[in-house]
């Protein structure tokens, strides 16, 4: 028997709390054969984020928001072998953190929703939380809300916090030991994952990060168009429990 490929997306869904935009969304995931699902600001609370188990999905693991901001969920497939071992959740609906055995590989899933003022700090103290589990493989996908690179991620002109909202998400990825893998794989190319209408222009915002460890494992990293939210997804396949002969480039 083959060693299993796990499909992840990362997707700001922008509210799944009226029951047509859920049905939409649980069914486009399935479409697109998702194993796991990180979806951000699921403007759901801990009763209603239950609603989530359902269709395709066998497990759900999230951080409450309200009916207007914030919440996180990890969502596993009912075809997906996944025991958790330890779940960390945030009280303020920014992140979840799910480590377990993964196809019976230990693995950690950090699903994150940054807030769109004081990124640096977040992520700082996220990353001390993190760094416990540096030695792990690791898969974290959220909306950061914060360009990557800023002359490269962003339609129009980079704003003046970019610099240093950069800056702190590369020290952000030294720390825990991940690797952007949709920019590793494609390197050349601009594309985005969110469009604001207030500025008329399109900026890469939302990311699945992978441990260094595990970028030989990654067959694919795609971005979706937009549908439904306002927001792309970002997947990635996965091989569990092995490694490839490429992608090396993105470790030097």
């Amino acid at each position: 028997m083959g060693l299993p490929i796990i499909r992840v997306i990362s997707w700001n869904v922008n509210g799944i709390s009226n029951k047509v935009k859920r049905y939409k969304i649980l069914s486009h995931l399935k479409s697109i054969g998702c194993d796991i699902a990180m979806i951000q600001e699921t403007h759901l609370n801990q009763d209603e984020s239950l609603k989530l188990k359902q269709r395709w999905v066998d497990q759900v693991f999230s951080a409450y928001g309200n009916s207007a901001s914030r919440g996180v969920s990890i969502l596993i497939s009912k075809t997906t072998s996944f025991k958790p071992l330890e779940v960390i959740s945030d009280k303020e609906g920014r992140y979840v953190i799910v480590l377990g055995l993964l196809s019976n590989v230990k693995m950690l899933l950090a699903n994150i929703y940054c807030p769109n003022t004081g990124q640096v700090n977040f992520l700082t103290k996220l990353s001390i939380l993190l760094s416990r589990f540096s030695d792990i493989p690791t898969i974290i996908g959220g909306d950061f809300n914060l360009v990557a690179q800023p002359s490269f991620d962003r339609s129009k002109q980079p704003l003046p916090t970019d610099g240093a909202l950069a800056s702190a998400f590369d020290e952000f990825q030294t720390t825990t030991c991940t690797i952007d893998i949709w920019r590793c794989i494609n390197t050349n190319l601009q594309e985005y994952t969110f469009y604001s209408k207030a500025h008329n222009s399109y900026s890469r915002i939302d990311y699945l990060l992978v441990s260094s460890q595990m970028v030989e494992n990654v067959v694919n990293s795609d971005i979706h168009n937009i549908l439904i939210s306002d927001h792309m997804g970002n997947t990635s396949a996965i091989l569990v429990g092995t490694s490839r002969d490429h992608q090396n480039e993105c470790l030097s």
